[in-house]
């Protein structure tokens, strides 16, 4: 009897505590099967959580970092890339760039399908791609002042003077990093561990990515230098405007020959970024702030883009369509073998030595075209008529002087 009170007594408080976990344990919490995790409500990001999902791009040239900022708010379109990227690696960024235009895609995350290995890392750790994103939406000020907050701190720390192939400059209280060549991007790669000295969060530790296979840091230092990246290709669209805290973009079409900050900032056309909900593809937003500010506001707008984008492609397929067949058609006219007259007709070859003979047999002084055999005619009539009208006007002039006599 004892045994079964206490085996009683087991259950009912195994019950109660999974009551209780169940009551606490928002239902945000709990994951649907073979679905997506479910994110908990996100409020505002903090400092520490900033830096956090900042660590291993903030020391990234500005003109890259802006690309990856805007393509964070778009992780489906990053995805899409970066598969189809993979699937065309043997294309040049010049061409891939070109071939991905009818795809539909923010400009920026067309820019980013130069930088591979910056692309796959965006796709594959998309839970931090997410974060990144919302924190950028939520308070884009705030991010860019974390951005400035841990450049101050690996400088403090002296890692910014083995940036070899950046050049770093300071306006204004403000750090920015921009390529040493102007037209060739270099991508660092350098651990975030180390990189910015003592970390001061010690409950959110910086982010940090797997080496390169072939980083070695006692031989490179901080810092690791992929293969260099000329740019050929729309890139130089989207800046820092480190004053006001936000990022400025221009017309990214003609936008492939470098262009300073300022110029960008202060250029006609240029406009604070904004984002596009029709991007998103269908992903929802983990904020509840960021599902009332664009789910409500661009329902009907996003519709009108999605068909737009569809009609875009049709038409772009008809023109490929069209310019295929053409160039077939060009190409096959072009290498058709000419072949002369008498060779395209047997029958005009059968006849044509009767007709030289006939020919020949008039005589050469006799000969003449059609035209002037008909001219020669009409002057004979014209000599016969006009001589039949002199011999009446001599037999009219006579008779009057014969009736004169």
């Amino acid at each position: 009897m004892n045994k079964f009170t206490a085996a009683c007594y087991r259950s009912l408080t195994i019950a109660l505590i999974n009551t209780l976990i169940l009551t606490v344990t928002p239902t945000v919490l709990i994951k649907h099967a073979n679905a997506q995790p479910v994110f908990a409500e996100q409020g505002a990001f903090n400092e520490a959580e900033l830096a956090q999902i900042l660590a291993p791009i903030a020391l990234y040239p500005d003109s890259l970092l802006t690309h990856i900022l805007i393509a964070s708010t778009y992780p489906l379109e990053i995805v899409q890339a970066n598969r189809w990227r993979n699937e065309n690696s043997h294309l040049s960024a010049e061409q891939a760039i070109k071939k991905s235009e009818h795809k539909g895609w923010e400009p920026s995350v067309s820019a980013l399908l130069a930088f591979p290995n910056v692309l796959d890392k965006l796709s594959v750790d998309l839970t931090w791609t997410q974060k990144l994103g919302d924190a950028f939406l939520q308070d884009e000020p705030a991010l860019l002042s974390s951005i400035q907050s841990l450049r101050r701190q690996a400088d403090a720390a002296d890692s910014l003077s083995e940036m070899d192939n950046m050049s770093v400059t300071r306006v204004e209280q403000h750090i920015i990093i921009e390529p040493a060549e102007k037209e060739i991007i270099y991508v660092p790669y350098y651990d975030s561990r180390v990189v910015y000295g003592h970390w001061q969060w010690y409950s959110h530790p910086p982010v940090y990515w797997t080496p390169y296979p072939y980083y070695i840091p006692h031989l490179h230092g901080h810092f690791y230098w992929g293969s260099a990246v000329h740019i050929s290709f729309d890139y130089y669209f989207s800046t820092f405007n480190w004053r006001q805290r936000h990022i400025v973009v221009v017309n990214h079409h003609n936008s492939h020959y470098y262009r300073h900050r300022e110029r960008i900032v202060t250029s006609h056309g240029a406009q604070r970024w904004i984002h596009k909900p029709q991007h998103r593809r269908g992903v929802s937003y983990h904020s509840e702030n960021l599902k009332q500010r664009y789910n409500r506001h661009y329902p009907e707008r996003a519709q009108v883009d999605r068909i737009q984008n569809k009609l875009r492609e049709q038409r772009t397929d008809r023109k490929m369509k069209y310019s295929g067949a053409h160039n077939s058609r060009k190409l096959a006219t072009e290498n058709r073998p000419r072949i002369k007259k008498r060779e395209q007709s047997p029958a005009n070859n059968m006849h044509q030595p009767l007709l030289n003979k006939q020919h020949n047999a008039v005589p050469r002084n006799q000969r003449g075209d059609t035209k002037n055999h008909y001219q020669s005619q009409g002057e004979g009539k014209r000599q016969k008529q006009m001589k039949s009208e002199k011999i009446q006007r001599n037999r009219h002039q006579s008779g009057q002087n014969q009736e004169h006599k």
